[in-house]
């Protein structure tokens, strides 16, 4: 009797199974609209999609994929449904799967790490890399993403300034004015831990098809400028096409805090530093800022941090300090926005589209939060909640 019934049993328990697994695979959207990538409190990492990100909750372990910790991190580029990392020695495209990011194509960068990309249409990315040994020598490569082929690829020559500076930080690049335009800084070793800023940030001028060095320019009004913007986003043009970039001199990225965070501007018509323009935002909050994400008409959001909420760089992430202002780029004035606290030293947490800004915020209470910021209004309300085994949303983008 035990067995006959064991035989009926069984083949329904099996069905209960795959019923279960089948709707917890349906709940994963992998061709919505948005993606979120996040640091998991099981150390373990997730992308998650959706189509919409105004409302509603996620839960990660439901609607996410898992990603490897080793193979992949929050640097990895977003665009048109693809993904895109430089990993052990291949700059590499992926899709998404239920099962992860599956391998695609890959180009050979071997020795190499990102510094920089810029996208300068939909099929084309522009990455500047620098060497894995000294982190001196920089590379230009024009890549097709859809034929995933290298265009142009070439060296970059880029003098010293001084011999114990001697590592190259580049923060920005765009195609301005017919010309390449190139901002870096230098960087030297302390100790094993920490490193320091050279005290200004430069702008090199190239022509855009030779590659050839037309200019230098030098600016000491701050330093640092932008950071790896695959992390976090520091620059934009307006609408009248001038073209604005945050220095970063803040413990997490410069560190050299004597320095002001300020918003310098490349006029449409100029490819040279407006020495005329000079945004001190830390003149305004007291505090350093790193992330900068623009909203339209000459208004942008920038990420501060709080000195008064940290120790030092050992807990500047995981403590909850971080606040989001709204700058005006013509008056030079900032307002705080009513949020909450956010924790992560940089993460790319800020996307701007149809007149609202999308803020992705881990607070104090363990929410994990977009909140929805109407740029014409002002107004503030919640969107999507992401579920308490989230510990940060480090990446939101638009996947297609």
């Amino acid at each position: 009797m035990l067995t006959s019934r064991l035989i009926l049993f069984l083949p329904l328990l099996l069905l209960s199974f795959t019923i279960s697994c089948r709707s917890e695979h349906a709940e994963k959207n992998l061709a919505g609209k948005y993606s979120f990538y996040t640091m998991d409190k099981d150390l373990g990492n997730t992308i998650i999609t959706t189509n919409s990100i105004d409302s509603g909750k996620l839960t990660i372990r439901q609607s996410g994929v898992d990603i490897p910790t080793q193979e992949f991190d929050r640097s990895i580029i977003v665009k048109n449904g693809r993904f895109y990392f430089l990993r052990e020695g291949k700059f590499r495209k992926y899709t998404l799967e239920k099962t992860g990011l599956k391998e695609i194509a890959q180009l050979s960068m071997p020795d190499q790490h990102i510094e920089n990309i810029n996208w300068l249409n939909n099929d084309t990315l522009l990455l500047f890399t620098s060497d894995n040994k000294t982190n001196r020598r920089l590379w230009y490569t024009k890549v097709a993403v859809n034929d995933f082929n290298v265009v142009q690829q070439q060296e970059i020559i880029i003098p010293s300034t001084a011999s114990d500076f001697n590592i190259i930080s580049v923060g920005f690049s765009t195609i301005h004015q017919q010309q390449l335009l190139v901002g870096y800084t230098f960087n030297k070793i302390i100790n094993e831990t920490d490193f320091t800023t050279i005290d200004t940030l430069y702008v090199a001028t190239f022509d855009k098809t030779t590659l050839q060095l037309k200019g230098i320019q030098k600016d000491t009004r701050s330093t640092y400028p932008g950071g790896i913007n695959t992390v976090q986003s520091y620059s934009f043009n307006d609408e009248e096409g001038n073209y604005y970039f945050m220095a970063c001199p803040g413990i997490a990225l410069g560190n050299i805090p004597s320095k002001p965070t300020a918003i310098f501007k490349i006029g449409q018509k100029s490819t040279q530093i407006d020495p005329n323009y000079f945004f001190d935002l830390t003149a305004q909050t007291h505090n350093h800022a790193y992330g900068m994400w623009y909203l339209g008409n000459h208004q942008a959001i920038v990420r501060s941090e709080r000195k008064d909420r940290y120790t030092d760089f050992s807990d500047h992430h995981s403590t909850y300090q971080f606040e989001y202002f709204l700058v005006d780029l013509s008056t030079k004035t900032t307002r705080k926005l009513n949020l909450p606290f956010d924790k992560g030293t940089r993460k790319e947490s800020v996307l701007v589209e149809n007149g609202k800004a999308y803020i992705a915020i881990d607070d104090s209470s363990d929410k994990h939060q977009v909140w929805v910021y109407d740029i014409k209004s002002g107004q503030i309300t919640p969107g999507i909640q992401l579920d308490q085994e989230t510990d940060f949303i480090v990446r939101i983008d638009r996947l297609n």
